[in-house]
């Protein structure tokens, strides 16, 4: 049985949140992230096939939501983390990637974002089979001179300036 924690709405503005919304949601996001890779790179093998590959979201490193800055500005650092740590560890032989989800049709997916996913250019939500592709070519040997980078996996999204219908 699958556990899910309960946070503040997604729409309350930054004036209204709290410290400990705001850190609790950093810690999950962006900390946490952190602490596992700072653990991983003490047993990496430093060889030209060692991978660190973040997932972040297209909202905060692409695109902001109205109500939720607390996930943006912590996805949105996981990509400034991506890049600064691949200058640091790029010559040991160690790529260092992130991959930025737009809207991904999972079970946990609301009507809302399922609508949100169809308003796409592609006009429907990814998979999760679409986004493991993309990790997956990040870990393999064909990826050996990609780091530092920012892979959006949205369905062209962030791509259009106009909102609206694709037909």
């Amino acid at each position: 049985m699958a556990v899910f924690r309960t946070f503040p709405s997604p729409s309350t503005p930054l004036e209204c949140a709290t410290l400990s919304s705001w850190d609790e949601s950093i810690a999950m996001n962006l900390t946490s992230a952190m602490l596992v890779t700072r653990a991983c790179l003490k047993t990496m093998p430093r060889d030209s096939h060692s991978r660190i590959i973040f997932i972040s979201s297209t909202t905060g490193g692409l695109c902001g939501v109205a109500g939720d800055c607390a996930y943006s500005a912590a996805k949105a650092a996981l990509v400034g983390l991506a890049r600064s740590l691949s200058l640091e560890v790029a010559r040991q032989g160690i790529t260092v990637n992130c991959v930025l989800p737009g809207w991904i049709d999972t079970d946990s997916a609301t009507e809302e974002e399922r609508a949100a996913g169809r308003a796409t250019p592609i006009g429907r939500s990814g998979t999760a089979l679409e986004v493991a592709a993309v990790v997956e070519f990040l870990a393999s040997p064909l990826a050996s001179y990609l780091t530092g980078q920012a892979i959006v996996v949205d369905g062209g999204n962030s791509v259009a300036e106009r909102r609206g219908a694709f037909d």
